[in-house]
């Protein structure tokens, strides 16, 4: 096979060890020079690989997304070699030979032949806004989960306070909460000042709800739940802050995708975050869509089509493009809401979500890829593209009725 990069180095990463294979092809004709060489992990011993990479003139250098190992290395690599990445579920190893310089041969030696599908790092200001999106999507997690485990231990407690307000952590839910916390129990006076909007209608049901006092133990886990809960909350609302200021450079890709039913300026960072501004990075849309999972796969056998799940992809990418699919169902008047309509009648809610979802990554691709910027289609686009189909199917259900259809346009 025809020899691609002449001085390659691949990398298998451990916790505590790098195993390095330099793969040197001289000449087409000749065997290549090899040299196996181990590295700890430790800031100066990455050091002395970077400085081992400089020395040898190593032009090429892959290795496996093994956890967050390669993440710190590929950084310090970056600026004096063309580093790679690859998934480990993609370099199949011969059975039966599996070593840790083995491995790193293998991946040098299939890099050398251009035989590996390198996987998408984009530049390191979107890496650092990814990590920044990334740990604020945990943070809503662990906040979402402190709330459950507050309204789970009330509901233990006998405080039924879920069943009256549909937000424990509202105006009038968190009051009542932080009252409970401070004294064990409250009364239809105290209800009844802290009470906001219409729920100063029920503030007889609110009254009944809490009418269980709480014990000195559930008033202390109480407190540490909500102590929790604000503590997350400050976390997120500084996150948010700084991700304004590193999403300052991408301001009018923000504004751009902004313009998209369904997706508001924290979702239009997480996008670019996860994508990058360069869509000449992917070959097509379909790329994409492949890399967040959200392209159908392929499973055909004796020209049969079996259905099957949606790929796997990148997690981060396919949850907030099905929550802007979500956000969208509930938007008037728009072209996606109407899209997901007539699919869901079709094929199911779930199904037209994941399709709603990748419909609007694509829109994403081409936002960013042209200086044009999004034109709603609107509601009754569909309509408008096939009148006379939707003609002939309302006179038939017509008639199938028992009338006689006679059509006339207006102003006729």
């Amino acid at each position: 096979m025809r020899i691609i990069r002449k001085r390659c180095l691949g990398l298998d990463l451990h916790k505590k060890q790098i195993t390095a294979h330099l793969r040197v092809h001289g000449s087409i004709d000749d065997e290549p020079d090899r040299t196996d060489t181990r590295f700890g992990t430790l800031p100066a011993d990455l050091k002395r690989l970077r400085d081992w990479v400089v020395e040898k003139q190593i032009e090429d250098v892959v290795m496996e997304s093994t956890s967050v190992y390669w993440m710190h290395l590929y950084e310090l690599l970056e600026p004096v070699t063309r580093p790679a990445v690859v998934n480990a579920s993609h370099v199949k190893k011969v059975p039966g030979r599996k070593t840790d310089v083995s491995d790193a041969q293998w991946l040098a030696d299939l890099h050398a032949h251009g035989l590996l599908r390198l996987s998408f790092v984009p530049p390191k200001p979107i890496r650092q806004l990814r990590t920044l999106t990334r740990y604020r999507t945990k943070l809503v997690a662990m906040r979402t989960a402190t709330r459950n485990r507050t309204v789970k231990m009330l509901e233990r407690a006998g405080i039924k306070l879920s069943s009256v307000v549909s937000d424990c952590f509202g105006a009038t839910g968190r009051g009542i909460l932080d009252v409970l916390a401070e004294k064990g129990e409250l009364g239809y006076t105290e209800i009844n000042t802290l009470a906001r909007g219409t729920l100063r209608n029920k503030v007889r049901e609110l009254t009944a709800a809490v009418a269980i006092p709480l014990n000195d133990v559930e008033r202390d886990l109480l407190g540490m739940h909500l102590r929790s809960y604000d503590a997350l909350d400050a976390q997120i609302a500084e996150s948010e802050g700084k991700l304004g200021d590193l999403a300052k450079p991408y301001a009018s890709s923000v504004d751009k995708l902004d313009a998209v039913p369904g997706i508001n300026p924290l979702a239009a960072i997480t996008l670019i975050a996860e994508t990058g501004v360069d869509m000449s990075a992917y070959q097509s849309e379909h790329h994409l869509t492949a890399l967040a999972g959200l392209a159908p796969g392929n499973s055909i056998s004796d020209e049969k089509r079996r259905a099957i799940a949606v790929r796997k992809g990148n997690r981060y990418l396919k949850r907030i493009c099905v929550q802007i699919a979500w956000a969208v169902t509930r938007k008037k008047d728009s072209f996606l809401r109407a899209r997901f309509g007539r699919l869901s009648r079709r094929i199911g809610r779930n199904k037209a979500i994941v399709a709603t979802a990748r419909h609007i990554l694509v829109i994403v691709y081409h936002l960013l890829r042209t200086d044009r910027p999004y034109q709603d289609l609107g509601a009754n686009y569909h309509d408008r593209r096939n009148s006379e189909r939707l003609i002939r199917q309302h006179v038939r259900r017509l008639e199938n009725l028992g009338f006689v259809v006679e059509l006339k346009r207006t102003g006729t």
